[in-house]
């Protein structure tokens, strides 16, 4: 499968898109057990209301936060770490029950800093039902905000790990609809979940 962005730039990882995909041929009673996207394969299963997409785990490396991410956002966080190459992305933690909704979406003048997607993170507070929250900008590249991203769950799945939390883990994603998103450490994949609700159902014909 292939996703794109709103502008018309296509994505490279699109957890979302590969979980709704596959959500879809199950809903049409097909036997599907991989997917696969720009070469990337990821198992795929349904258990119960929720759908689950398997992903290489990837690693995290801690690195200073950059001095530039004070002209984004006001306050600034207190630990970084990078993900892949030098397109891939930052991971920007604050400190526990930090109010990720109070961040502002980073202007496009981003990409005159990094090609890096930002994945803004913190643990959640003891009293909400989620481990930890996030928000995911990458303006570089026609995104400068998702709902839902399994692909920064993926990452964030082996950040926390290294930061002494659980190999499972429940995430609030505070983007303008919400998301909730699970993730499953199990060693080479990473498992991310999640539910899925269809907008609309219908058929394209191609003549």
């Amino acid at each position: 499968m292939r996703c794109w962005s709103p502008a018309d730039s296509e994505i490279r990882l699109c957890g979302h898109g590969l979980l709704c995909c596959g959500a879809a041929w199950a809903a049409q009673d097909q036997a599907v057990s991989q997917l696969e996207m720009n070469g990337l394969r990821a198992a795929f299963h349904a258990e119960g209301d929720r759908f689950w997409i398997g992903l290489p785990t990837i690693g995290c490396a801690a690195c200073p936060v950059p001095h530039w991410v004070k002209e984004f956002f006001p306050v600034p966080p207190w630990r970084a770490a990078e993900v892949g190459d030098h397109d891939g992305y930052l991971v920007l933690e604050w400190p526990e029950g930090f109010d990720l909704h109070s961040l502002p979406i980073p202007a496009y003048a981003l990409r005159r800093r990094t090609a890096r997607a930002l994945i803004v993170t913190c643990r959640a507070s003891p009293q909400s039902l989620a481990d930890v929250q996030l928000r995911y900008f990458a303006p570089q590249h026609g995104v400068p905000e998702d709902t839902a991203t399994g692909s920064a769950m993926r990452v964030l799945a082996s950040y926390w790990m290294n930061r002494d939390l659980n190999d499972q883990l429940l995430a609030q994603q505070c983007s303008h609809y919400g998301g909730e998103l699970y993730s499953r450490v199990r060693g080479e994949l990473t498992w991310v979940g999640g539910r899925v609700l269809p907008a609309m159902v219908g058929d394209t014909h191609v003549s």
